[in-house]
């Protein structure tokens, strides 16, 4: 106890020094959790909901039906995706001269075909008695009906 009576002037400095340490460090956390009160204001500000989990929740439960529309997106466009191959998109024309005793290029035939080369070929063959056209279908690019060059040539060039 002697010690203590006779050093009691630097036990008051360490006890104030203490003091002082802890009131910093006290304002100093006070002032982060000003901070993060006025984030929490700010990020709470116009939600209408005093508490966090009610936003999370309804965060959540709008992120479940977001997933859900993705993978009814998904799936219609691979179906979509699926059906573009068969569509009949591809087409050809070409302008010929059937007959040489007529004048200029005014038969013609047009393929109308998917990716595989199934669809359709008109022709139409103009002469002077009239014009007659005639259809055919045709798979992988052939025909159960016989196909005259031209048909075969619009077949093979139709994009």
């Amino acid at each position: 106890m002697d010690w203590l009576t006779e050093n009691i002037g630097l036990v008051v400095i360490v006890l104030i020094a203490m003091v002082l340490i802890q009131w910093m460090m006290m304002l100093n956390l006070g002032g982060k959790l000003k901070k993060l009160r006025k984030s929490y204001v700010n990020v709470m500000e116009g939600a209408g909901v005093e508490n966090l989990e009610g936003i999370i929740t309804s965060l959540k439960e709008e992120q479940k039906l977001q997933n859900a529309e993705i993978e009814q997106a998904a799936h219609r466009i691979a179906n979509v995706e699926a059906r573009i191959p068969q569509q009949k998109s591809n087409i050809a024309i070409k302008r010929y001269n059937a007959f040489s005793n007529t004048g200029s290029d005014m038969s013609f035939s047009v393929a109308i075909t998917n990716d595989q080369k199934d669809g359709i070929v008109l022709t139409s063959i103009h002469s002077r008695d009239g014009a007659y056209i005639y259809g055919k279908p045709v798979e992988k690019g052939a025909s159960q009906y016989s196909l005259t060059p031209e048909e075969l040539e619009v077949i093979n060039t139709a994009k």
